[in-house]
C-alpha cells in the first residue's frame, strides 16, 4: 500500500494571485485607506498617508526579518514591550511543625533497642547514603560564599564574621 506524503506544508497557499490571503487583505486594507484619504483629504495629505500606509501595507504582506513574518514580529515586540521581563523564583518552604509527643517516643524506642538492631540502623543508614551527608560545619573551619558582582561575574571568597 502507498502513501502519498504531503510536501510545501510550511508554505501557505496562494489564494489570490500569487498572493496569500493575508498578502492579499493587507494590501487591500491599505488600498482602501488610501482611497478613503484621497476622498477625505486634500492631495498633500493624501500623498503622505498614502505613502506610510502603503509602506506598512507592504512590509507586513511581504517582509520577512530571520525568518519571521513581520506580523508576528510585530507582536512578539508588543508582548516584549508590554509583559513583565523580569522573572524571579523563590523556593517556598514547606511549614513543617514539630510534634513533641513523636520525638520523644523515637529517642524512647531507640533507647530500648539492644545492639543489634542498632548495628542493622546504621548498616541502613550506610547503605542508602543518610550517613554521608554533609555536615554542618564548625565555626572553626573556614567557610566561603559565591560572590555576584556588579558585572555579573561569579566569584569564590572567604566569609569573615565580625562578631564579638
Amino acid at each position: 500500500m502507498e502513501f502519498q506524503v504531503p510536501q510545501f506544508i510550511e508554505e501557505k497557499p496562494k489564494i489570490v494571485g500569487f498572493l496569500t490571503l493575508a498578502q492579499f487583505l493587507y494590501l487591500a486594507g491599505g488600498a482602501l485607506i488610501s482611497f478613503v484619504g484621497f476622498r477625505v483629504l486634500s492631495f498633500f495629505l493624501w500623498l503622505l498617508v498614502t505613502l506610510v500606509v502603503g509602506t506598512a501595507a507592504v512590509f507586513l504582506a511581504f517582509v520577512k526579518i530571520n525568518g519571521q513574518a513581520f506580523p508576528k514580529l510585530l507582536a512578539s515586540l508588543l508582548n516584549y514591550f508590554w509583559k513583565p521581563r523580569t522573572f524571579t523564583w523563590q523556593r517556598k518552604l514547606p511549614e513543617a511543625t514539630i510534634d513533641l509527643e513523636k520525638i520523644e517516643a523515637i529517642e524512647n524506642a531507640r533507647k530500648r533497642m539492644n545492639i543489634q538492631e542498632k548495628m542493622k540502623s546504621i548498616a541502613l543508614s550506610v547503605t542508602t547514603g543518610k550517613f554521608f551527608l554533609k555536615q554542618p560545619q564548625s565555626e572553626e573551619q573556614e567557610r566561603y560564599e559565591t560572590v555576584v558582582r556588579l558585572t555579573g561575574e561569579r566569584e569564590q571568597a572567604k566569609r569573615i564574621d565580625y562578631s564579638s
